[in-house]
C-alpha cells in the first residue's frame, strides 16, 4: 500500500519581538511527545549556508510544529513550545548549521518554582488549578475531592512535582494530553484509535517498518516499606500481589509523621515501580501524525508466532536524520502500566 500519508515537517518562528515567519530549511530533527512528562522536547537543527538564520533566533522564541503534505495544505499541529537554546556551528566545507532545542510550555511548570508557603487547608484540585493557571496550561480533573492539610510548598520545588506528589500518594495520575494536564484515573481519549499491523489489509491498518516488544523488570519491586518519622515511626507495607512471593525485591523508603501519610508514601513509590514494564516499539516511515494517550490495536502477523494486542500510545517520537531519512516512533504499553 502507498505511504500517501506521509508529511513533512514545517516550523513556525515568533520571536519575543513578535517577528513571525516560517523556516523552511530544517534539516533534521528529534521531537518526542509523552504523556508522563511534563514538558515534551525537540531538537531541530537549521541549514544556513547562506548565514540568514545567524541573529534571528533566541531562548524564549515561539516555535509552532506542524506536519504538511508536501505540496502544502492539510496542516497538522505537532507541538508548540518555546527555545532553550541555541548553538550555532560552522564547517567550511559544509556551510553553517544552527540547533533548536526547546521544549513545549510545561517548561514553565517543572522550570518555576512553587511559591513557598503553606496551605492551611487546600484541595488537590485547587492546589493543581493554581500553579497551573498561571501557565495558561488547561487542567480536567476528574479525581474526588481531596483535602490537603497544612501543605508545605518547599523552597526549590518545583510546580509539576508538587502537585504530581499528592496525585500519586492518593492513588491518582497526573498526565498530559494534548496539552491539557489531567488529573485522576488515566481515561485514554475516544476521538481516534489507532490500528498498526505488518501486513495491513485495509486502509485502516497502518504500516510499520519494525517491531520490538520488551519485557522489563529492572525497575519492579515487589514490596515497598515507607518507615515514618513520627511517634512509634509507623511502617507501612504494599505488596504487588501480581508478582510472585518468590520474586524477592523490596524498597525501603522514609514515610511520614503519621501511618496515613506513610501509607501514601508507599503507594507513590510502588505506582512509579511499575512504569515501562511491558512495552512495544514501532517504527513507521515517514512522518505521520499519531497522537499519544489513544488507544492502539497492535497486529503482528508475520511468523508463527502472531499476536494482537490493545494498549495505549505512551509516546510518539518524530525523527529526521542523514542516517534514518524520516521516521516515526510510538511506544505503546498495558492500561494499567502506562502511567504506573
Amino acid at each position: 500500500m502507498a505511504d500517501v500519508w506521509q508529511k513533512v515537517l514545517r516550523a513556525l518562528f515568533q520571536t519575543r519581538d513578535n517577528k513571525q515567519w516560517e523556516v523552511n530549511r530544517v534539516k533534521e530533527w528529534d521531537v518526542t511527545i509523552d504523556i508522563s512528562r511534563a514538558a515534551d522536547r525537540f531538537i531541530l537543527d537549521i541549514a544556513n549556508a547562506e548565514s540568514t538564520y545567524t541573529d534571528l533566533f533566541n531562548f524564549g522564541d515561539k516555535v509552532s510544529l506542524y506536519a504538511e503534505w508536501q505540496q502544502g495544505g492539510d496542516r497538522e499541529n505537532i507541538l508548540q513550545g518555546f527555545v532553550d537554546d541555541v548553538t550555532e556551528s560552522d564547517a567550511p566545507a559544509q556551510g553553517s548549521l544552527i540547533r533548536i532545542d526547546g521544549r513545549d510550555n510545561g517548561v514553565f511548570v517543572i522550570e518555576n518554582d512553587a511559591v513557598p508557603i503553606t496551605h492551611k487547608t487546600i484541595t488537590l484540585k485547587d492546589l493543581a488549578a493554581g500553579i497551573l493557571g498561571e501557565f495558561d496550561i488547561p487542567l480536567v480533573y476528574k479525581g474526588p475531592s481531596i483535602k490537603i492539610d497544612s501543605k508545605q510548598i518547599r523552597i526549590g520545588q518545583n510546580g509539576w512535582d508538587t502537585i504530581e506528589e499528592h496525585a500519586l500518594e492518593n492513588d491518582l495520575r497526573l498526565y498530559r494530553i494534548d496539552g491539557k494536564a489531567y488529573i485522576g484515573k488515566f481515561e485514554p481519549a475516544t476521538d481516534v484509535e489507532y490500528i498498526f499491523a505488518d501486513n495491513p489489509q485495509n486502509n485502516k491498518e497502518i504500516s510499520y517498518k519494525n517491531i520490538q516488544r520488551r519485557k522489563s523488570g529492572a525497575s519492579r519491586k515487589r514490596e515497598v516499606w515507607a518507615y515514618g518519622t513520627g511517634k512509634g515511626k509507623p511502617i507501612e507495607k504494599i505488596v504487588d500481589d501480581s508478582l510472585p512471593a518468590s520474586f524477592k525485591r523490596r524498597m525501603v523508603v522514609s514515610g511520614n509523621k503519621t501511618r496515613e501519610e506513610t501509607k501514601k508514601t508507599a503507594k507513590e513509590r510502588m505506582a512509579r515501580n511499575k512504569i515501562g514494564s511491558n512495552e512495544i516499539q514501532l517504527t513507521i516511515r515517514g512522518t505521520r501524525v499519531i497522537r499519544p494517550g489513544r488507544w492502539a490495536t497492535v497486529i503482528r502477523r508475520w511468523g508463527p508466532r502472531g499476536y494482537t494486542v490493545k494498549w495505549i500510545i505512551a509516546s510518539v517520537r518524530y525523527q529526521c536524520s542523514v542516517a534514518t531519512g524520516e521516521i516515526t516512533t510510538v511506544i505503546c504499553r498495558p492500561i494499567e502500566e502506562v502511567l504506573g
